[in-house]
């Protein structure tokens, strides 16, 4: 059993038995869409990094699954992460924590918060797309499938991530002043201290 199914498992107990299969169909299509996007994505069993998913330079890291509260979360968290990586690599966006002049932060979190709202929409679009496609009644998706009023009014919150973000922008000068490398988030020792711990996803 791959480490997802186990993750989906998980979620598949609280579904009646008329339902079950439709997790089972939900997980061939994460596989899928991982493997033909060629994504590398990895997870934490438990972790502090302050997200529920990091995109890095070389994998896509989603934090503690096991502690989401419905499969809705876990499937916006998955594609929310998948989309920033599209974004750099495939859309060819600027990446606000890499390219961008650590001193000119209005600018930095201007292009951040805008990456930030494309992949929210993008995470939520795709669950909705994965409910309809699959069919799942509308009165049992609306239970299973609930969002985190975290991520609901995610798009109202962009003060108190630009404060998340001034904090981030402010330990990664002083990791360059120090001296120690830093070319993305993950160099960062909020991420860094897990990479060692990563799990194949699938």
């Amino acid at each position: 059993m791959s480490n997802l199914s186990r993750l989906f498992n998980q979620f598949k107990s609280d579904f009646p038995e008329q339902y079950k299969s439709k997790v089972d169909e939900i997980e061939k299509f994460i596989v899928r869409y991982i493997t033909k996007n060629e994504l590398n994505v990895k997870f934490l069993n438990s972790c502090s990094t302050g997200f529920a998913g990091v995109r890095t330079r070389d994998q896509i890291i989603i934090c503690s699954p096991n502690k989401m509260s419905t499969i809705g979360d876990f499937l916006y968290t998955i594609f929310h992460e998948i989309r920033h990586e599209q974004q750099v690599r495939d859309i060819k966006m600027l990446n606000p924590l890499q390219d961008y002049d650590l001193e000119d932060f209005e600018n930095l979190y201007e292009q951040y918060w805008e990456m930030e709202l494309d992949s929210d929409q993008f995470a939520k679009n795709m669950v909705a797309t994965l409910i309809m496609k699959l069919g799942i009644p509308l009165d049992f998706a609306k239970k299973e499938f609930r969002l985190s009023q975290y991520i609901v009014q995610y798009p109202n919150m962009s003060q108190a991530i630009k404060k998340q973000l001034e904090y981030i922008i402010d330990s990664i000068k002083k990791i360059k002043k120090s001296g120690d490398e830093y070319i993305d988030i993950q160099d960062h020792p909020m991420v860094k201290r897990h990479l060692d711990k990563l799990e194949n996803f699938i």
